[in-house]
């Protein structure tokens, strides 16, 4: 409470909180979206909760989109993927990568009298720079994470060039001049072995993460980022991600129980019911695949290393192909 010009009892305004934290003399520091901080002459109050704001001023940064890079401006970094994925892309499949959160961008809770600050997950981290995301709950705690830009991959607008398994064909053991990188011949693993019959030995497939930037050949533009547990994934979401329905993989029962495809049922042109048609990568079974393309995404993430089962907190990354 204050008193106003003429001595009326007045309400503070209430700001919203973007950045808190402590420096490295222990002192507590915060800041406002109108751009209030601890070195104000101002008196003010911050909140978290963003229904409870009051400042005008605060509510009209809350109230602007946050603009996308612009073309000039965009920042651009790798990202590897692998060989069924690059096809994913190629064929136009796949939309939506999903990477988990990682060090000190998983949230944790701390001791706080402040029930906005049971939380923490670090935005940035740097000894002068740094700030946190903060929330009552976890899940909040990770929206704001999202919402300041804390996703390593990337910001709407930002850009990623693919690295892939590949060969690089110049014709020596040493590495390729970069004013003779033209004359070399790429190729991409994910297009299949090259037919170089009595010369298999000379293929030296280079990792993923050791192509350089002018092999790639594909060029995402990313379209939206979120932060979401791995497990809240949707079918829709699924398919986005490259999973797809094959027909190999329909299960025919018209013998009487004994699983078959299709393609062997004495009756093809009989309705067959969809089940364990879905998959993220080549069959040659129907038991390869699985039953909605949800599980077979869950199939996809283990066979990366990751775990399903523990349901972690992932960056989602939507993006659109672009010209390089």
């Amino acid at each position: 409470m204050r008193l106003g010009p003429a001595g009326e009892t007045m309400t503070k305004k209430l700001h919203l909180t973007i950045s808190s934290g402590s420096d490295q003399n222990g002192e507590w520091h915060s800041a406002s979206a109108c751009h209030l901080d601890e070195n104000s002459d101002a008196d003010w109050n911050g909140t978290r909760q963003r229904d409870q704001v009051t400042c005008k001023r605060c509510l009209t940064q809350m109230a602007k989109p946050k603009a996308a890079s612009t073309i000039g401006l965009h920042k651009e970094r790798p990202m590897l993927f692998s060989g069924p994925m690059v096809r994913a892309i190629l064929e136009g499949r796949k939309t939506v990568t999903r990477r988990p959160l990682k060090g000190h961008h998983i949230p944790h809770q701390i001791s706080s009298e402040d029930e906005e600050h049971r939380w923490m997950a670090t935005v940035q981290n740097h000894p002068r720079w740094g700030f946190g995301a903060f929330g009552a709950t976890e899940a909040e705690c990770v929206a704001e994470l999202a919402m300041y830009g804390g996703c390593p991959y990337g910001n709407r607008g930002d850009r990623l060039w693919v690295r892939e398994t590949c060969f690089i064909n110049d014709y020596r053991d040493v590495g390729v001049p970069e004013d003779e990188r033209t004359d070399c011949e790429v190729i991409y693993r994910a297009d299949g072995v090259p037919n170089w019959e009595g010369e298999e030995e000379l293929i030296r497939w280079r990792p993923s993460i050791h192509m350089p930037r002018w092999a790639s050949r594909i060029l995402l533009e990313i379209t939206d980022v979120r932060a979401e547990r791995l497990q809240d994934i949707s079918d829709e979401q699924a398919e986005a991600e490259g999973c797809f329905f094959t027909d190999y993989g329909r299960n025919c029962f018209h013998d009487g129980g004994r699983v078959k495809d299709v393609g062997d049922c004495p009756a093809p042109d009989a309705s067959h019911p969809q089940r364990n048609g879905w998959a993220w990568d080549k069959t040659t079974t129907h038991e390869q695949c699985l039953g909605a393309p949800r599980w077979a995404f869950a199939n996809l993430w283990n066979s990366t290393g990751g775990d399903w089962d523990t349901n972690p907190w992932v960056w989602v990354v939507e993006f659109k192909r672009v010209t390089p």
